[in-house]
């Protein structure tokens, strides 16, 4: 297991030529991490405890972004000193500096009757995390609209010509970001223990992956060995009434060039506002 051990790399900082301020950085913000963490433990409610652990994620990715820009976080993290490996390190700072993204997603689950369902879909997410997701799921097209800032979910149906809207606690739209938004989920990787899986090959790109197991789900990330950019993600796991499901993620287009007006829910006037939330 490589270990992404906050202390540890704290520790080690010692034997580096860390600049005063730069360690001191990273030793504030470890302190509120730890925090958080300890706090973790003592909560009931299971909003709170995924709001905790999303902080935390965050927390750990500015150590790591501070880290990087001193030069030292690729061997802590699981990087090699003479270069062999991937610096996961480079990886998270690189994931977070892209302010938008696109991918494809492809999600097979098999429901309590033992059906299969299949649910296609391209995904887009801006710099000021609105999300639009292009869904086709049992022959049907759909389309989702995240808007945070207004605090607002919106769902078209073309086909049946009614669309759906609702409104989001900060809570709830920062849990749907985190389940559409790839960098969010390299970060979760990342902040966990992971196992190494080396190196393979994924549509004629060389790549290396590492692992990490939740509760419900086992969570694989694949780099291009190159570029440094993650090329896969894959979830294994439960989703909700789903006894079963499998996740990939992939055509990611880092940092791509997105219409602003994508983002705007489009319902043409003769569609029917269908049942509120």
């Amino acid at each position: 297991m490589a270990k992404n051990n906050l202390n540890d790399v704290l520790r080690n900082l010692g034997r580096e030529e860390t600049p005063p301020d730069i360690h001191r950085m990273a030793e504030e913000m470890a302190g509120r991490l730890r925090q958080d963490l300890a706090q973790t433990k003592q909560q009931e409610h299971p909003l709170w405890r995924e709001s905790i652990m999303r902080n935390r994620i965050v927390q750990l990715a500015a150590v790591v972004a501070i880290l990087a820009g001193a030069g030292v976080v690729s061997y802590h993290l699981g990087g090699s000193p003479g270069g062999a490996g991937v610096a996961w390190g480079e990886v998270l700072t690189q994931v977070q500096n892209a302010p938008t993204v696109t991918y494809k997603a492809h999600l097979t689950m098999n429901d309590p009757q033992g059906r299969q369902v299949v649910d296609e879909s391209d995904v887009y997410v801006d710099q000021n995390q609105r999300c639009r997701i292009d869904s086709h799921k049992d022959g049907r097209y759909m389309i989702k609209y995240l808007v945070p800032a207004r605090k607002t979910f919106v769902v078209v149906q073309p086909q049946l010509k009614r669309y759906m809207q609702g409104t989001l606690s900060d809570i709830e739209s920062a849990e749907m970001l985190e389940q559409q938004d790839p960098r969010q989920w390299c970060q979760q990787v990342l902040a966990e223990d992971y196992s190494k899986l080396g190196r393979s090959e994924l549509d004629g790109v060389e790549v290396e992956g590492i692992e990490t197991k939740q509760e419900n789900q086992t969570i694989r990330l694949w780099v291009d060995v190159k570029t440094k950019w993650p090329v896969r993600i894959e979830a294994d796991g439960k989703v909700g009434r789903y006894r079963q499901s499998h996740m990939v993620l992939d055509h990611f287009q880092w940092d791509a060039q997105i219409d602003p007006s994508l983002f705007e829910p489009d319902i043409p006037a003769d569609y029917t506002l269908s049942g509120p939330r």
